[in-house]
């Protein structure tokens, strides 16, 4: 069983390097043994560095350069989360509405050291609920066509491919620069 802690009435956090931090709300995954508690909160400036450290682990072609993820995240109207445990970034979300029905999920990665744990699904269902609270009425995304595990991933979330692109990437993965995007409706 998940457990969800918060949010609570001015709930805050304090992190490293970070000062006092509002806390959106803490996971507690031990019931599992995977880990005691996870923060998901709001990116704050001095998360770029470890952001970009994800990114470099997490994706082995075309991960985004620090420059890419500071302007995503600076973005007028983005919203963007990290899953914290005990001051280390274990993964992040970014979303960006794109008009008055839909948002787009940006971008979401989690440190291969933490995956395996849930941590992504809980990254996408928060971006999901933000949406809601938004007003947004259905999530899209983009993932590389030969990405199998991020596919099946996103198919288990309830997203359904509704257009291939097939150059849509500048580099290759797997013998492609295609992608699907992918809809999700939120309910």
């Amino acid at each position: 069983m998940i457990r969800i802690f918060g949010p609570q009435k001015d709930s805050r956090a304090e992190c490293p390097g970070q000062g006092i931090v509002p806390l959106i709300h803490k996971v507690s995954l031990y019931p599992f043994g995977l880990l005691p508690q996870l923060d998901i909160r709001e990116v704050s400036p001095s998360d770029l560095d470890q952001i970009v450290e994800i990114e470099k682990r997490a994706f082995s072609v075309g991960p985004y350069s620090r420059a890419m993820l500071k302007r995503m995240f600076r973005m007028r109207r983005s919203f963007n989360y990290v899953a914290e445990d005990s001051g280390k970034i274990a993964g992040y979300v970014s979303a960006i509405p794109i008009d008055e029905t839909t948002g787009d999920v940006e971008s979401i990665a989690v440190d291969p050291a933490y995956q395996g744990r849930g941590i992504g699904g809980m990254l996408l269902d928060h971006i999901e609920a933000e949406m809601k609270k938004r007003g947004l009425k259905r999530s899209i995304l983009e993932v590389r066509d030969m990405n199998f595990e991020s596919i099946g991933f996103y198919r288990k979330h309830g997203y359904v491919e509704i257009e291939h692109m097939v150059t849509y990437y500048h580099e290759y993965f797997r013998g492609s620069k295609g992608a699907f995007r992918m809809e999700k409706a939120l309910q």
